[in-house]
């Protein structure tokens, strides 16, 4: 049982982190969470990629 928790420990919560982040980015949640899950470091890549914005921060230039 203990190899069990340690396993979900190992392998799950990066998965969970991995789906929550590409949801908030819409990213494919299932590829992030696997990908997440066997490799942790794609947690930091998901986390850096930049979350594009509905709106325009800036309005554009007049003429």
């Amino acid at each position: 049982m203990s190899e069990l928790i340690f396993l979900l420990l190992l392998f799950g919560v990066p998965a969970a982190l991995g789906v929550v982040l590409s949801r908030r980015r819409g990213k494919n949640p299932l590829l992030w969470g696997i990908l997440s899950g066997i490799f942790p470091f794609f947690l930091l890549v998901l986390y850096m990629q930049y979350r594009p914005a509905d709106k325009p921060l800036d309005p554009p230039a007049e003429k």
